[in-house]
């Protein structure tokens, strides 16, 4: 419901911290003469993720079919900017944020599926 893309979105920006992580990111990894285009791409992306919810927070009712397919192109979209991002990034720093998105998506993947076990998989550790 659009209610929930814009919880959602609330605790994303809340618990993630992604802006603030973006400006560490492009102050201390990104190679400084690509820094003033990373500054321009993490605004972007921090756009689309306002877009995203105030978008959704107009809706007071279920989605539309269109107004759905309007909600994944925004989503496509922040992909591609947060994939920007990314490329900005020395190969080091590359290597260590695909191994981040590795582990989360099969934490996440175990989540989905039902059979994420806190006592066998343990915590979710984000230390390469």
């Amino acid at each position: 419901t659009p209610q929930q893309i814009v919880f959602g979105t609330q605790i994303l920006l809340r618990n993630s911290n992604i802006a603030g992580n973006m400006q560490l990111m492009i102050k201390y990894e990104i190679p400084r003469k690509l820094r003033t285009d990373a500054s321009r791409s993490a605004a972007k992306a921090m756009n689309t993720i306002q877009l995203i919810s105030s978008t959704a927070a107009k809706i007071e009712r279920p989605f539309t079919e269109e107004e759905m397919v309007e909600m994944a192109d925004l989503y496509r979209i922040l992909r591609v900017q947060l994939n920007d991002m990314y490329e900005f990034l020395p190969k080091a720093e590359k290597d260590k944020y695909y191994g981040y998105f590795v582990a989360v998506t099969e934490y996440e993947k175990k989540i989905a599926e039902g059979v994420y076990n806190p006592e066998l998989d343990g915590v979710l550790k984000l230390d390469y």
